[in-house]
């Protein structure tokens, strides 16, 4: 009979070690496994009140809540869409987002959005409230200058290419307000009606180009009705549209206080309520789940779609990046850059503008407009 040597016998012991201790691994805790793989192990090993758990926001910081039992990280959300908001913290002030589709620069927006999200990442958040690209109806609209216009087309370009920039950095990036935001003034009540073919063809194909051709992984529902409901309980919008026909495989977040129930918000597409637990409390969606109004599958869905993200992003593994930066020289250039090409300059070719020689109809309070004779 052959004898085992002594270093062959440490060997093989090192080996059985190595192999008892890969076998006690949880799957969605290996890097090498895909992400749909890591995604349904981990789905699998959360209880009920887990899961429900992460539905909704922990508190008025913009945060969703951890669990340290499965090492799943909270989402450390931040707004925009002009610069990373943080209290107490200095972070470059970008030119509005008229400003930006103004340039008609779809490289130099794409960069613009990986300043920002390493100004994000900087500040220790991993989700940026941004881009914000409804479609300028309201001349009016209180908030017109954070989205990107009048024309889809351009609008959805920009969105693409911002969104692109931002998760670059390993930040999501939130397209928002969906849909038909058109107004500040009763946003809350107002009931925007909308035909089918206006709605698809002015008013969704930025949100489309976003998210197909951006990857943006977030969307945020709006405050306001659409043709009677809620749009944070809009099937048509957060289903059928959305998550069917567009194939979104990210997650929809609420509006800040926009979730008014229960059932018909989570029935319809909403996968988490922000900032805090109004609606989606603990007992009443299990309640649900109890009586099979909402199904365990549809809350596995929300789940997974968060999951999907952070996954994808990196947040439960160690990343080789650098720290993010604020407010960098490099950053205010951009900036400036951004400014400087959004600048448009109105020529009043033969007069076609009833204005004559009267700048001061146009220049008032001190606003100054260039006006080419």
């Amino acid at each position: 009979m052959r004898r085992l040597t002594v270093p062959f016998v440490v060997y093989l012991t090192f080996c059985m070690i190595t192999l008892c201790l890969a076998s006690d691994q949880p799957r969605y805790q290996d890097r090498t496994a895909s992400i749909d793989e890591r995604v349904e192990d981990l789905l699998a090993r959360m209880s009920l009140e887990e899961k429900i758990l992460m539905l909704s926001g922990d508190s008025t910081q913009f945060d969703t809540r951890p669990n340290p039992r499965l090492g799943i990280p909270a989402l450390h959300m931040t707004d925009g869409p002009v610069g990373v908001r943080s209290p107490g913290q200095t972070s470059t002030a970008f030119p509005a987002s008229i400003c930006m589709a103004s340039t008609w620069d779809t490289e130099l927006i794409y960069q613009l959005g990986q300043f920002i999200g390493s100004e994000a990442r900087a500040k220790g958040r991993n989700v940026l409230l941004a881009p914000c690209v409804n479609i300028h109806r309201v001349p009016h609209g209180g908030r017109d200058f954070e989205s990107f216009g009048e024309d889809p087309y351009l609008a959805g370009r920009i969105a693409a290419n911002y969104v692109k920039g931002v998760q670059s950095e390993k930040v999501i990036a939130t397209v928002k307000h969906f849909a038909c935001n058109n107004q500040e003034l009763d946003r809350f009540n107002i009931d925007v009606k909308i035909d089918e073919r206006t709605l698809h063809e002015i008013y969704l194909p930025v949100f489309k180009a976003a998210i197909q051709e951006g990857g943006a992984w977030a969307v945020m529902s709006a405050y306001n009705r659409l043709n009677g409901q809620y749009c944070s309980a809009n099937t048509q919008l957060l289903t059928d549209i959305l998550k069917r026909q567009w194939g979104f495989s990210g997650f929809v977040m609420s509006d800040w206080g926009a979730v008014h129930s229960c059932v018909p918000e989570l029935f319809a597409g909403m996968d988490l309520e922000m900032p805090t637990t109004e609606y989606f409390k603990p007992d009443a969606v299990k309640e649900a789940v109890q009586k099979r109004v909402i199904s365990p599958v549809q809350i596995d869905d929300k789940i997974r779609r968060m999951l999907r993200a952070m996954f994808t992003l990196g947040y439960f593994d160690q990343t080789e990046m650098a720290p993010g930066e604020c407010d960098t020289p490099a950053h205010r250039d951009i900036a400036c850059q951004v400014a400087q090409e959004g600048i448009v300059l109105l020529k009043n070719q033969n007069n076609l503008l009833p204005i004559g020689n009267r700048l001061d109809l146009i220049a008032d309070r001190k606003e100054i407009v260039l006006i080419l004779q």
